[in-house]
């Protein structure tokens, strides 16, 4: 699968944020240190390195290590590898949709009571724990209509599933 580059840009900004999205363009162009690209973006070297992290968790970047002569220590050259993109937004995309029919079936098999301040939103059982009153603020708690969460959720679903069968 070929990865449209809106795309590739869109999921790396959710994965990283955008100082995140500025490190994945340093080692996409070239193989950088952590120091390297911290110099170059003007970010923290601790803001550089967990966004390397998320790259290296997410199979999206790799990294070589050489042992500095002079130091001892183990220096890093991180470069971009997107070979594996495009299966881990597939699992991403898959784990977000199985989360949403989650919640479609949780919404669809209980019945849900609210106090009139929208301090939370609890299920039948909890409420009758609670004898009907709000534990933040004591108001008495009322049947909640979800239908509208339920058609929200429905529709979600429903993308996800026209978006896998193109």
């Amino acid at each position: 699968m070929e990865l449209d580059q809106r795309l590739l840009f869109d999921f790396l900004e959710e994965l990283l944020g955008e100082e995140g999205v500025e490190v994945a363009n340093i080692i996409y162009e070239k193989e950088a240190t952590d120091e390297e690209i911290s110099k170059v973006t003007h970010l923290r070297i601790n803001n550089v390195r967990r966004a390397l992290y998320k790259l290296y968790d997410n199979r999206l970047a790799t990294y070589r290590r050489i042992k500095d002569k002079e130091t001892g220590w183990y220096i890093y050259y991180w470069k971009m590898d997107l070979s594996k993109a495009p299966d881990v937004i597939d699992k991403r995309e898959k784990d977000y949709a199985e989360h949403l029919h989650e919640l479609l079936e949780y919404e669809k098999d209980n019945m849900f009571f609210a106090c009139k301040n929208n301090c939370s939103k609890v299920p039948f059982d909890v409420a009758e724990q609670l004898n009907f009153k709000c534990n933040i603020c004591g108001e008495k708690l009322d049947f909640f209509d979800n239908s509208e969460m339920i058609k929200e959720l429905e529709e979600a679903l429903g993308k996800f599933e026209k978006i896998e069968d193109s």
